[in-house]
């Protein structure tokens, strides 16, 4: 099946997925310096990271189907071409108003690129080839969003924050090229075209019952490691008393710990099918929002006990991502985009509510996190647990391996 290395292939793709948290992350400090070139609040401002956020997901629901049926390469540059004109389209804006539009405009150009790298890994990879390539991806997930803001700070040092935005514009210009002359190109895999097409793909996924539990599951994972993004600054600043100073440290404590999780990821699949290791980061990441949420309830919840079972359950995360993926591709060779962009876009779907529910019951305690934390985290494995139940068991770690060989 492979007709490039899996090194070469991570690489290329991890380059293309940095796009999102470059994206989201680059502008982060030079939020201040736009609204005060608005005249407006900081939190005004803020709203276009939610925009961004619901964009990206639209952006995935589109791509992901699209790619099946027109090819990945013609899809991502569709999507860059979209993401570099609304990023030079933003220096010119004078509202927030304006941002808003074509941050969003941005984020379906962004969308709709990234979602292709899952199901071009599937285009030349299976089973745990394919988790492996998956998680290599997944860990330049991890350290772009570290490496965004420094990156942001130092263009915002250079000059206006205007270039922020022309960076991303000639870097979304980049991945065209690379794409071109560095990644295969591979016939689509669904030649159903239309707009009906792309909903029998949606279907195909949602109208199995492993297919349907494996995007849903997967995003009230996600939405359990995001209940703690979204409260971060809460829980440690104000609620523990951690200073500004200090508070990165601990919050990269979650990054360090994805980060180890995700290479465990690799010496895991050697030994273990995709599934095996999905049920251990799902219950991994459940026992640890379980036990904070009756610590909390207990009164015992303090710093020091915090922190640990706070960063299993948001590194749970890496086992469950890579892993999702690689179980929903094989179910659906087919319609991979498909599956992907759902997958992805449930993810900022649930993860968006799970935010939303926090930041307006908050009594400024940790209930509502850890409630949230908790509850998706039991779903999810509760979720899974039925999708799987009494059908037949995912193909054995024999079958994976078979299949990666080309078979």
């Amino acid at each position: 099946m492979a007709v490039i290395s899996a090194g070469r292939l991570a690489v290329i793709l991890g380059v293309l997925v940095a796009l999102g948290p470059l994206a989201i992350d680059t502008y982060l400090p030079a939020i201040p310096a736009i609204a005060a070139y608005y005249g407006v609040p900081v939190p005004l401002v803020e709203t276009s990271l939610s925009t961004y956020m619901i964009g990206t997901g639209l952006g995935q629901l589109i791509g992901g189907p699209l790619s099946d049926q027109y090819g990945r390469k013609p899809v991502a540059w569709m999507g860059l071409t979209l993401f570099a004109v609304a990023s030079v389209a933003i220096t010119f804006t004078e509202s927030v108003l304006q941002l808003n539009a074509l941050r969003f405009i941005q984020a379906l150009g962004g969308g709709a690129t990234v979602v292709i790298a899952a199901a071009s890994v599937r285009d030349h990879f299976d089973g745990s080839s394919a988790v492996r390539v998956l998680t290599s991806i997944g860990l330049v997930m991890l350290i772009a969003p570290l490496l965004a803001p420094a990156i942001g700070s130092a263009l915002l040092h250079i000059h206006h924050w205007h270039l922020i935005f022309y960076v991303l514009a000639g870097y979304a210009v980049f991945l065209m090229a690379l794409l071109y002359t560095a990644l295969p190109t591979v016939k689509p895999v669904n030649l159903n075209r239309g707009f009906r097409g792309v909903l029998r793909g949606y279907r195909a996924v949602m109208g199995d019952r492993r297919g349907a539990g494996f995007v849903i599951a997967n995003g009230l994972a996600f939405a359990c490691m995001f209940s703690f993004v979204t409260d971060s600054a809460f829980v440690y600043m104000e609620h523990f008393g951690v200073s500004e100073a200090t508070f990165p440290i601990y919050f990269g404590a979650n990054v360090f710990t994805m980060i180890t999780f995700n290479r465990l990821n690799v010496l895991l699949i050697h030994r273990y099918a995709p599934l095996s290791v999905l049920w251990l980061g799902l219950l991994l990441q459940t026992s640890a929002a379980l036990t904070l949420f009756v610590l909390v309830w207990a009164g015992l919840a303090t710093l020091w006990v915090s922190v640990p079972l706070i960063m299993l359950a948001v590194g749970g995360i890496a086992l469950v991502v890579p892993n999702t993926l690689a179980s929903l591709m094989h179910l659906f060779p087919r319609n991979s985009g498909s599956a992907t962009g759902l997958s992805g876009a449930t993810q900022f779907f649930m993860g968006g509510v799970a935010g939303y529910v926090i930041s307006h019951v908050h009594d400024h305690s940790l209930w509502p996190m850890t409630s949230v934390m908790a509850v998706t985290g039991v779903l999810a494995v509760l979720v899974l647990l039925v999708s799987q139940w009494g059908v037949d068991q995912h193909p054995t770690q024999d079958q994976l391996v078979e299949d990666s060989s080309g078979h």
